[in-house]
């Protein structure tokens, strides 16, 4: 009993320990708490912040609990709104008259990895001075960081003429308006990195005949309204690899020992991950092949293998996926990833590989 509770503890702790790295922050000060001065004058995001900045000549604004001025909170001249969580927020234009926009940008923690799937999320309420809501908030993601001599939107066509590499613009999710003005929303969007994302910038990259705006006003056929946003709490998490069916994956880390099929530490997480995009993709099964280096007999060699992508299987099943799901199989030495006679290519051939697949459960 004292062991069956000892192993709930642990697996408890450990999936609170890998929660705590699913959910870590690539995204510098995405709280607006940390600032170089309290906020006294608009327009102050530049000076103010750390970290953030415009990539325009929009005039982004800070607020902060600290200031005794229109930029504080809750109360400040776009209305009312208290934080999220923290003391400071920023506040920026979505709409305006002539295609006015406004962006803030941001250095990111790390570059992205190519082929990997991270998940962006923010908080926004709009403000209560507004005139109206839109549901086009975007980011846009580059080598670089952005300086454009511009004060309307940035659209694709602007982003692709700049001498910096970019992402185009991709949408957060919606259900409707952003129209709440008394509560936060969140919302977010999943991208497959490319490998050169440094810098993030958000913001509406329409022009306002491309977006979809809804006036509040009772007489809409006056000159163009606006919708100012306040935004708090952004995210950037790493959610793991981007597995395509049909295609065929070597583990990384997952390269044994000589002679033996004990998994490392890495090749444990790296599993993990695999495992996590099963959950997320219960439509998929995943067949695993084990792989040896030259040495040894052609017997030996296929039951090792065996042993080998066997671990990987039970590694699998013990996080919890269906034995159903997955299928194993040793190859021995038989096809090897690199045919030199040295240890670096005997270790690289010391291997797992997968595929993922279209499952279908038969019960």
């Amino acid at each position: 009993m004292r062991l069956q509770f000892l192993q709930i503890v642990f697996f408890s702790l450990f999936s609170v320990g890998f929660y705590a790295q699913k959910v870590q922050n690539l995204v510098h000060n995405g709280g607006f708490e940390d600032f170089v001065e309290c906020p006294v004058k608009m327009s102050n995001l530049n000076k103010d912040t750390e970290y953030w900045n415009a990539p325009t000549l929009g005039t982004t604004d800070y607020f902060n609990v600290c200031s005794k001025t229109k930029l504080g909170i809750p109360m400040n001249f776009k209305g009312k709104q208290k934080t999220l969580e923290g003391d400071g927020y920023i506040g920026l234009y979505l709409f305006a008259p002539k295609d006015y926009r406004e962006y803030i940008q941001v250095l990111l923690t790390e570059t992205l990895q190519k082929g990997h799937r991270y998940r962006l999320s923010l908080s926004l309420s709009l403000s209560e001075k507004s005139d109206g809501a839109v549901m086009d908030m975007g980011a846009v993601f580059s080598e670089k960081p952005l300086s454009v001599h511009t004060k309307r939107q940035l659209s694709n066509a602007m982003l692709s003429s700049q001498s910096v590499k970019t992402t185009h613009a991709k949408s957060f999710s919606n259900e409707g308006f952003y129209e709440d003005k008394q509560n936060w929303m969140r919302v977010s969007l999943d991208i497959v990195a490319k490998g050169f994302e440094k810098n993030l910038i958000l913001g509406n990259f329409k022009s306002n005949g491309g977006t979809t705006y809804l006036d509040f006003r009772q007489n809409p056929a006056k000159p163009e309204g606006y919708s100012y946003y306040y935004v708090d709490n952004v995210v950037l998490e790493y959610l793991g690899p981007e597995y395509k069916p049909n295609q065929r994956y070597v583990l990384e880390h997952v390269n044994f020992d000589f002679d033996r099929f004990e998994l490392l530490p890495k090749a444990k997480y790296n599993l993990r991950e695999v495992y996590s995009y099963l959950v997320k993709h219960p439509n998929l099964k995943v067949d695993i092949s084990g792989h040896t280096d030259h040495l040894g007999s052609e017997e030996y060699n296929e039951v090792l293998s065996k042993q080998r992508a066997n671990t990987v299987a039970n590694y699998l099943v013990r996080l919890g996926l269906d034995k159903n799901r997955i299928s194993y199989k040793g190859y021995g030495n038989k096809k090897p990833l690199d045919s030199t006679l040295t240890d670096k290519a005997r270790k690289k051939n010391r291997r797992v590989e997968f595929v993922m697949t279209k499952f279908e459960d038969d019960n």
